[in-house]
């Protein structure tokens, strides 16, 4: 190996011991900040970071811990010693802010996407520019700005090499258990339950207070919007939840929602199908296998983007729309309106389907097709408000339009398109979730709330609660202009994410479908056909095995990268340090 090979190497192993020294400390303090209050892990690294390199130079005269391993120090453009200059137009100017604090802070200006996972990223993406750098200048960028730079020094007392590493193996060790201990006893939460769990705190605890005091169920929240509000939108979940149409099924069979609304819509289903949804409404099925047959039917037919739509809960939701009206007079029957775009699938192709699914004008098209029939027919009947149920982006609405947000694609919502068209007719509600990136709101401070309270099944409005001024976080473009309050009318809480399910499957879902469904999937793309493919195979064997009821895996991508990757790179790292203390003691 060449001198500058090993050169470069010896940096990037000196680079990774110190990083998991830092983060290691990190985890520590955080242990404890929590104890008593909150604050952001990636907060707590670039304090330590900072503190951890301006300690170690100054005192150690160019040298950190992994340094002292590898045998490399900082020095100045004359070989001397840093000055404090020197170490602070390094450590503060040029790697704390303009390498870390000033990249995120333009990222979150430039484009509003944020969680905990796109600051990982971040550091990430900081960490292998600095190394390709390196590869090809053997120096860092920090390093020709602040006219320091690393050799290769001598070899560090074997004592003083040995303590170094003890001291690393007792801070890994802590940092490690501090880490794997909450979900080594309960693995079965490792899908369900974010680690580690926002800690209980004096605003926490102010939360829960608020929560006790509310007694107003979910379902009679909504129907209190109901008395102000003609029209209330449902932000729901990720689409195969299946706890929270148990929560619209109560809505839409409960005596008053009959009597006073009457009328659902839904984002998931062709208006191309609406004629077929009325006949299903008002057919009486002689037994379950025949509802349960039609309703599969209706079902993988007249979704208007997808080869077929196999969430169990909008097909137990058509039977329980159906059996509803099955023992309800005409006059009191139910209305169900599909608003999604038109679609034809036997005529259907790879090219039709591209021009057809438009995304960026769906939303409006949904919104047409809602206004139309809410104006042309729902405000000449006797009851005249709905029930829209919309996933996610779809419900969200700017309920003051005066604000500026430069989110484009918020303004064209489908709920803003009804907050604009209906003015003071329209309320939306968000029930309680996680972000769109699969990373708990607020960073879980709303679910330890609640779990405080008991986790009741309340709703209220959000202005005027704790929540009210939060920082918008919930989808994958955000604004810290953003609050809650801007975004809902108000809030429902049914069942804590770890109880959350997610149900697929239903009864005869590919019966005289299989060859239909592939078609159908090659005028998608090829990854629709490979999942067609799949799922058919599976059915062949055993109808009831594509039929899957699991907990919301919610916390399985960021459980798998703090509890999994980053422990695994902190062993990877303690190992690299225990080859070159061996090496050099050996010597």
């Amino acid at each position: 190996m060449s001198n500058k090979t090993r050169y470069i190497w010896l940096r990037f192993v000196s680079a990774a011991i110190d990083l998991s020294f830092i983060y290691c400390i990190s985890i520590i303090f955080q242990f404890f900040i929590w104890k008593f209050t909150f604050c952001r892990l990636c907060d707590i690294f670039v304090c330590v970071f900072v503190i951890y390199y301006l300690a170690s130079y100054i005192s150690l005269k160019g040298i950190t811990p992994a340094k002292l391993l590898t045998c490399l120090k900082v020095v100045n453009s004359y070989g001397g010693d840093l000055n404090l200059k020197n170490i602070l137009l390094r450590e503060i100017v040029l790697k704390m802010f303009i390498g870390i604090l000033i990249p995120a802070y333009i990222l979150q200006k430039l484009f509003p996407i944020w969680s905990p996972l796109i600051t990982l990223s971040l550091e990430l993406v900081i960490l292998i520019i600095s190394f390709i750098l390196l590869l090809i200048f053997r120096k860092c960028w920090w390093e020709k700005f602040s006219k320091a730079t690393t050799i290769q020094s001598n070899p560090a007392l074997r004592k003083i090499k040995i303590y170094t590493f003890l001291g690393f193996t007792l801070i890994a060790t802590f940092a490690l258990i501090i880490i794997i201990r909450p979900v080594y006893n309960n693995k079965e939460n490792f899908i369900t339950t974010f680690y580690p769990e926002y800690p209980v705190t004096h605003e926490t605890l102010k939360a829960a207070d608020f929560i006790k005091n509310k007694t107003t169920t979910s379902t009679d929240y909504v129907f209190d919007l109901f008395k102000q509000y003609d029209i209330v939108v449902l932000s729901e979940r990720y689409h195969p939840e299946y706890t929270q149409y148990e929560l619209i099924s109560k809505i839409i069979t409960d005596d008053r929602f009959v009597k006073n609304v009457g009328n659902i819509f839904t984002e998931i289903g062709s208006v191309s199908f609406q004629d077929t949804l009325k006949t299903y409404l008002h057919t009486s099925f002689i037994n379950q296998t025949e509802l349960n047959k039609s309703t599969a039917i209706l079902q993988r037919n007249s979704d208007a983007i997808w080869p077929i739509w196999d969430c169990t809960n909008h097909f137990d939701l058509l039977e329980t729309a159906n059996k509803l009206n099955s023992s309800l007079a005409d006059s009191n029957k139910i209305n169900w309106y599909f608003s999604d775009l038109p679609v034809n699938w036997k005529t259907m192709t790879h090219e039709n389907y591209l021009k057809g699914f438009t995304p960026f004008k769906r939303d409006s098209i949904m919104a047409i097709n809602i206004i139309e029939n809410y104006k042309n027919i729902i405000s000449r009947q006797k009851r005249q408000k709905a029930l829209v149920i919309m996933n996610t982006s779809h419900g969200y609405a700017l309920l003051n339009q005066k604000l500026r947000t430069g989110i484009q694609w918020l303004d064209g919502s489908t709920t803003n398109y009804l907050i604009k068209a209906l003015p003071g007719k329209v309320a939306n509600v968000m029930i309680n979730t996680t972000s769109g990136l699969f990373t708990p709101i607020q960073y879980g401070k709303w679910e330890t709330s609640f779990k405080i309270a008991g986790n009741p099944n309340v709703g209220f409005n959000f202005k005027g609660s704790p929540f009210a001024n939060d920082t918008w976080d919930a989808f994958f473009l955000n604004s810290k202009s953003l609050s809650y309050k801007d975004i809902f009318t108000g809030f429902i809480f049914y069942t804590p994410l770890n109880e959350q399910v997610k149900k697929t499957g239903y009864p005869y879902e590919l019966d005289n479908f299989e060859d239909t469904l592939l078609k159908r999937a090659a005028c998608v793309n090829d990854d629709q056909v490979k999942i067609a493919q799949k799922l058919i195979a599976n059915y062949r064997k055993d109808p009831n095995s594509i039929m899957e009821t699991v907990p919301a895996p919610y916390a399985i991508l960021l459980n798998g990268i703090n509890i999994i990757l980053f422990p695994l790179l902190i062993v990877l790292s303690y190992l690299l340090g225990l080859i070159f203390l061996l090496k050099k003691v050996s010597k």
